[in-house]
């Protein structure tokens, strides 16, 4: 096959006057692409879609996903979309791009100490200070705060350059990171991913690995401790679930091995800054932020965030903990600064920078101004202060109009503008619908600092767009990602090795490691997930006997399904539902709204999606086969749209897989888990959300006499709903009693069904939770729920006075109910922290950003 050919069979057409990552002006596969292309050509077209979705289900499997902001506050989790096809790089070209991070991270680090140091730069007039201080990340308080430890004294510590190619094919750098540069934990997920779509071309193409960069993550992470920490602790301080990058920080929090925690988990106290952890403060030496600085400290900074740590800049200030990236680098991505790059390089380098960036000219000079009011249609035009995705405005986008609008902000506030050449960009295989065509492309290098200079991860994040001539490329209007393969000229050594010399080091308590967050997350995360299974447990019951009576001759059988019906209303507490007559009569469109309107509290939907909120917020705590139950879990209900007709059909499926996943779940939860202070808050919210379910269940059904028919009906279907049917079949093989019934769903220790068992299990799980040396209030409840069951008896529980009624099973279901309710409220007061604001707040609008974009 000569080298033509795989170009030929794969039909692939470069675009025109664009330079091409994979194929060369002659139309010939480039020397270090020449064996992808063939390999691509050998397996065909259909092949690499059959790999794509491969690629979409592990990404799906994994729970890979990106929060899409819209209008308001609300962000929608999107699926990562993952190109089969990855972004190739020879071990040359590499290392040029890599040398060319590295000296420009160095130089962005000269200028951050100086602008928060001694501001010679300003003072010489090489830096206008008009594009310092009119710029938001600019942030007067954190002046003269330092990163101590051993890291070299830079003050730089993570740091992404967004690189493209311009006509010519040189690499230019678009855009400058330094806020809380984004994307690596995705870079990883892609190769994760790839890795496992093209094993044999993975191998077989010598590609560096990326694990060695988040070895040196980490142990760069310890050196910038304060001096005083010999053993730092770290955590990964995250604005929440919510944020568009939310997937990422668990990611780094998990490989990194640290706790996942938000503003609200921590605290300074004493000038030092403390994790809430369950039971006690636990010392913070070291902060990797994906907050914004702004939101960072609400006493110092943005005073209506609730993101952040009050107190939290004058802890840096005195060294008692080391943020990064350090409070105010975000000054440096102002575009603006771009423009005077290549002078400072001289200045403070010596020479030009090998990496250059896009040609830029700041209004806020008049030479440069004339400039760009005079090619408008040629430029990108940015504000000076990055604020929402799509900031950036393609002068060769607007109308007339537009572009006379935008003169006029110009010229109304220069200083506020940049103008910078519109790169034509590289186009890059990309598998679509029709075959391999190029898109256009932009790669995130990472870099971070370690003992006085930087590594580079080698590789890193490429984007494409969606369509074949979008200018905008960005992960928030659906940008693609690819992998990025650097190869190695020879075979690459392992260094960086987990195993080391020495003696065994301290293990972390696992009963006091985690934010009380977490805990809390992980409590709700298991009475969610139980109270979604006892509901669709009931609702299949109910279903079941409305097969067989809706519209029944048998009075019996009617007055049963109406029974169910009055019972899921009173378990889910949606009122009226069918204590309305009108409802019972026709319960058709109710029962669907039970299980799929997730607006409505206490449906199946509501219960799921709440579930799911706890299972991301806590995403570093689970294991990865977690998310293999969670996806389907979450398209069961999110799929549930469209005609009543079509819905009524495909509920009952939902009803199926909502099951199974449940279940799933719940395995995965006894096999899984390590048996910590997170996994004894899951399982006790599971325990007394099951007991709470089953005593609704039996006091809505069984405290009244309806009939013998009735109440055999009625029996069999709470006994179904509880699942334990079987089990009472194969003990009371005689006629059904309601004493019987009661020993075994409330007596019987050895049924997993059993309140009883919900106790022992409740009992267990509370003595490991921390106390002051004496029961606690809830294990004082159980205790008492616990006597009071076992000095319970049947026979006299189920005497029925003149009315029908049983009013000594009323009393005895409602006396533990109430106590097994008032237990969650006294776990919730001991363990959970619900801190509220000490300042005041100024409005709707600052709320609507709290997600926060550290992107």
């Amino acid at each position: 096959m000569t080298t033509s050919e795989p170009i030929e069979s794969l039909a692939y057409r470069p675009l025109p006057g664009l330079y091409d990552e994979m194929v060369d002006a002659s139309g010939q596969p480039r020397a270090h692409w020449s064996f992808l292309a063939s390999a691509f050509a050998d397996l065909g077209t259909r092949e690499l879609h059959r790999r794509q979705a491969e690629a979409a289900r592990l990404l799906d499997q994994d729970g890979v996903v990106y929060n899409v902001y819209g209008e308001g506050s609300a962000a929608a989790r999107r699926r990562w979309r993952l190109d089969p096809v990855p972004t190739v790089m020879s071990s040359r070209e590499w290392e040029s791009i890599e040398s060319g991070v590295i000296e420009r991270a160095e130089l962005l680090n000269l200028i951050l100490d100086d602008i928060y140091g001694k501001r010679t730069l300003l003072e010489r007039r090489l830096l206008p200070p008009e594009i310092v201080y009119a710029h938001a990340g600019f942030l007067r308080a954190c002046d003269g705060i330092r990163l101590g430890g051993r890291g070299g004294g830079l003050q730089l510590f993570n740091y992404a350059a967004d690189i493209a190619r311009d006509g010519d094919g040189r690499c230019v750098v678009v855009a400058d990171r330094t806020q809380a540069p984004s994307g690596s934990g995705y870079a990883l997920e892609n190769r994760t991913v790839i890795q496992r779509v093209l094993p044999s071309l993975y191998r077989d193409s010598q590609v560096h690995r990326l694990a060695p960069f988040f070895r040196t993550l980490r142990l760069a992470l310890k050196e910038v401790a304060p001096p005083f920490a010999e053993d730092p602790r770290i955590v990964v301080l995250t604005p929440g679930p919510l944020n568009e990058t939310a997937f990422e920080h668990a990611v780094l929090a998990s490989s990194l091995g640290y706790p996942l925690v938000e503003g609200r988990d921590l605290t300074v106290r004493g000038g030092r800054v403390w994790m809430r952890s369950v039971g006690r403060l636990e010392p913070v030496d070291v902060i990797l932020r994906r907050v914004d600085g702004i939101y960072c400290d609400p006493l110092e900074l943005k005073r209506d965030s609730q993101l952040g740590v009050p107190g939290l800049v004058e802890a840096a200030r005195g060294g008692a903990v080391s943020i990064v990236n350090t409070l105010g680098s975000s000054v440096l991505e102002n575009p603006a600064l771009m423009a005077f790059l290549p002078r400072l390089a001289e200045y403070l380098l010596g020479a030009p920078l090998r990496l250059e960036n896009a040609r830029t000219w700041w209004c806020g000079e008049d030479e440069s101004r004339r400039y760009v009011l005079e090619r408008l249609p040629e430029l990108v035009i940015r504000p000076i202060s990055r604020q929402a995705p799509g900031a950036s405005i393609l002068g060769s986008e607007l109308s007339e109009d537009e572009l006379e609008s935008l003169r006029r902000r110009i010229e109304s506030r220069p200083r506020d503008w940049v103008g910078s050449e519109a790169l034509s960009l590289s186009g890059a295989p990309t598998l679509t619908a029709d075959g391999l065509e190029p898109r256009r492309s932009v790669l995130r290098a990472f870099a971070v600092a370690r003992s006085g200079s930087y590594v580079v991860m080698p590789g890193g994040l490429t984007r494409v767009s969606p369509q074949a001539l979008a200018g905008r490329i960005s992960s928030q209007v659906g940008a693609i990602a690819k992998d990025t393969w650097v190869l190695s000229s020879e075979p690459e050594p392992l260094t960086g090795f987990w195993l080391q010399p020495g003696p065994a080091v301290d293990a972390v308590n696992p009963m006091s490691s985690i934010p009380s967050r977490t805990a809390e997350n992980l409590w709700w995360l298991g009475r969610y997930a139980e109270r979604a299974e006892a509901l669709t447990r009931l609702l299949r019951a109910v279903q079941d006997r409305r097969n067989e009576f809706e519209n029944s001759a048998s009075a019996p059988g009617v007055e049963t399904l109406r029974a169910l019906l009055e019972t899921l209303t009173h378990i889910t507490s949606t009122y009226p539902g069918f204590t309305d007559p009108a409802l019972l009569a026709d319960p058709g469109q109710e029962l669907l709204a039970l299980i799929v309107d997730g607006g409505r509290a206490g449906t199946l939907a509501q219960a799921i999606r709440a579930l799911l909120a706890c299972a991301y917020a806590v995403r570093d705590q689970l294991s990865g086969d977690t998310w293999l139950i969670v996806g389907p879990l979450e398209r069961a209900i999110s799929e549930l749209d469209g005609d009543s007709i079509e819905l009524h059909t495909r509920a009952q499926s939902a009803l199926q897989e909502v099951m199974r996943s449940l279940l799933v779940l719940g395995g995965l939860g006894i096999e899984s888990m390590v048996r910590d202070i997170g996994w004894r808050f899951m399982d006790a919210g599971r325990r007394i959300e099951r007991g709470v379910q089953l005593l609704t269940l039996l006091g809505s059904t069984v405290t009244r006499v309806r009939g013998t028919a009735t109440d055999s009906l009625m029996l069999e279907s709470v006994l179904t709903a509880a699942e334990s049917i079987i089990t009472y079949r194969f003990r009371y093989r005689s006629r059904a009693q309601l004493e019987t019934v009661l020993e075994l769903l409330l007596l019987d220790a050895g049924n997993p069904r059993s309140l009883a068992y919900q106790l022992d299990r409740l009992t267990e799980d509370l003595e490991v939770f921390p106390t002051e040396g004496r029961l606690s209030e809830e294990q004082r409840l159980v205790l008492a729920a616990y006597t009071d069951l076992r000095l319970a008896d049947p026979a006299a529980l189920v005497a029925v006075d003149a009315s029908g009624q049983r009013p000594e099973l009323q009393r005895f279901l409602g006396g533990l109910l109430a106590q097994l309710t008032a237990t969650g409220d006294a776990v919730d007061r001991a363990h959970f922290v619900h801190v509220t604001p000490t300042f005041s707040l100024v409005g709707a609008a600052g709320a609507t950003s709290e997600i926060g974009r550290a992107a």
